[in-house]
């Protein structure tokens, strides 16, 4: 896909299981993350919109897996999907379990159209052991990802050099593409939109 700018961006619909969407052929952009980590934030930031995206303090909030439309002024188009949250989420832990399962369906799913997937990081916290499992998880699919540490405005460069330390020694991969930004003040979220978009 272009570097060039998003033209446009609309919500398409939202998915608990096996949907048509899955299957069209257009390349999905899926994110996860932990709860509270920013990731609406960071989607309303890359796709340029300001309240796209619902966001809020409420750990949880998103419950499906929503997938909005983009197109570039060239005319390609792909999906960016956000899955539910996991950890921390003001549900039971039944619901907790159904959200976590979801997103594992999601991640492992045979046919999907995946283009690559974002896993959205709090540089503050650091890589959690749940961080870990879906690490994990997702390259046991063999899938394309790419790290994103969000809030690094929090941190300093000693801490930022400790955490590429961290990841390589999880991911034993020093290729694994890492982005350091954030979604509050938009430092260095264009970085990561030109190379989602590009589609590498």
């Amino acid at each position: 896909m272009s570097t060039s700018a998003i033209q446009s961006v609309r919500f398409v619909k939202g998915v608990v299981g096996e949907d048509p969407i899955m299957h069209d052929g257009i390349p999905q952009l899926a994110f996860i993350g932990r709860s509270n980590v920013g990731k609406s934030s960071t989607l309303n930031g890359l796709l340029e919109r300001k309240k796209l995206v619902k966001t809020g303090k409420t750990p949880g909030k998103t419950k499906e897996i929503n997938f909005f439309e983009i197109s570039t002024p060239d005319l390609q188009k792909a999906y960016f999907v956000d899955l539910p949250g996991y950890g921390y989420a003001k549900v039971s832990k039944k619901q907790r379990l159904e959200l976590q399962e979801l997103i594992r369906w999601y991640i492992t799913h045979l046919k999907m159209h995946s283009a690559l997937i974002c896993l959205i990081l709090d540089a503050k916290v650091g890589i959690t052991t749940l961080d870990e499992e879906y690490l994990d998880l997702i390259q046991k699919t063999g899938r394309p990802f790419v790290l994103a540490f969000n809030k690094v405005d929090k941190i300093n460069q000693k801490r930022q050099n400790e955490l590429q330390k961290e990841v390589f020694n999880i991911v034993g991969n020093e290729n694994v593409k890492i982005f350091y930004y954030s979604a509050q003040s938009g430092r260095n979220i264009n970085l990561l939109r030109e190379y989602l978009l590009k589609g590498e």
